[in-house]
This record gives C-alpha cells, sequence and structure tokens, in this order.
C-alpha cells in the first residue's frame, strides 16, 4: 500500500469516525437520530474522553516518576573541568569586520 491510499484511508476512517462520535454525543438531542442512542449512552461520549486524558496524564507522571526511581545517579566526576580560556580583543566589538 502507497503512501497516497494509506493517507486516503486513514482520511475516509477519520471521517467515519468522526461522524459515529456525532451521533453517539449529540443523537439524543437531534429528533430524527433521538432513537438511536439513548441519553445514558451518550453520556459516555462525554465521559470516556475526559477519563482517557486523566488516565493518559497520569501514566506520564508515573513513568516520569519511575524512570527517576530507577535510574542511577551520575558518577562523580574525578578531578575538577579543565576550561579553555579564550582571550577576546578589546578592541573586537563584535560588529562588522570592515574598516
Amino acid at each position: 500500500m502507497d503512501d497516497k491510499s494509506l493517507g486516503s484511508l486513514i482520511v475516509a476512517v477519520s471521517v467515519i469516525v468522526m461522524g459515529g462520535y456525532f451521533i453517539w454525543a449529540f443523537g439524543p438531542y437531534i429528533p430524527p437520530l433521538d432513537s438511536w442512542v439513548s441519553p445514558a449512552l451518550a453520556e459516555w461520549a462525554y465521559r470516556l474522553p475526559i477519563i482517557l486524558a486523566v488516565y493518559m496524564i497520569l501514566f506520564i507522571f508515573a513513568w516520569i516518576g519511575y524512570t527517576m526511581a530507577t535510574t542511577p545517579p551520575p558518577l562523580p566526576l574525578e578531578g575538577p573541568l579543565e576550561i579553555e580560556e579564550v582571550e577576546v580583543d578589546a578592541t573586537d566589538r563584535g560588529g562588522d569586520t570592515e574598516n
């Protein structure tokens, strides 16, 4: 399957899922669709994404905490770092070099 057909398939599936979600969430409040979905079931169209978002955030926090708890501390340096001294010419002001 090439990229264009895969992209077209993703767009088509997304549009179908968006339509299904719209019917699920707003079906009880639109007269032609009110018999398709009960209001109790439509409530979950609002609850489920919020629950999933909260769980995803908490999972990320748990993963960060686990990583911090299981990662060993860095080894101390054996000696001080040697920093090269760079001499700056007092006449050089970082501007244009043409005189």
